[in-house]
């Protein structure tokens, strides 16, 4: 018998689905201590730019720094919207109405997570809490969520559009 074949019960497919998710709310979480600090993470940036590019003002890199930090802000809460939409389209069957209680769960999921990780970084000394990154967060999710609605609505036209074969 191979690993595919083996009978996994329903309750056991569930925490499956849920574990990428969690998986990334607990990297989140380690993205929110001192080593990833704008202080840190403004050093290693330095260097790679200095390496590739050569010298660079100090108002340039702030910029620079300013914009992949809230960059990593849109990139690490889209993807958690995006696995918590996932999770919670295999946990709660439906459709139509049921896409929407996707995106809404996923939705607070990551709101839950980004006010958390914004309230654990307030008892950080070498970070802050800011509740615009909190809409940050949310915004990225967002965002991926309506790509995964758009791409699969494209996909399932294309298929209703294919002729039988």
């Amino acid at each position: 018998m191979s690993v595919s074949t083996i009978p996994v019960p329903a309750s056991h497919r569930r925490l499956l689905v849920w574990l990428p998710t969690l998986a990334w709310l607990a990297l989140i979480a380690w993205f929110s201590s001192d080593f990833f600090s704008s202080a840190h993470t403004g050093k290693v940036l330095l260097k790679i730019i200095h390496l590739v590019y050569g010298d660079i003002s100090d108002s340039n890199f702030q910029i620079i720094h300013f914009l992949v930090r809230k960059t990593a802000h849109l990139t690490v809460y889209g993807t958690l919207g995006g696995l918590a939409y996932h999770s919670w389209r295999a946990t709660l069957p439906g459709n139509g109405w049921g896409r929407l209680h996707w995106i809404a769960f996923a939705a607070a999921i990551t709101v839950a997570a980004a006010s958390l990780d914004e309230f654990h970084q307030s008892f950080v000394v070498s970070r802050g809490a800011s509740a615009y990154d909190v809409l940050l967060d949310l915004t990225g999710a967002l965002l991926v969520q309506l790509l995964i609605v758009v791409f699969s609505e494209r996909a399932v036209k294309s298929a209703e559009n294919e002729p039988n074969r």
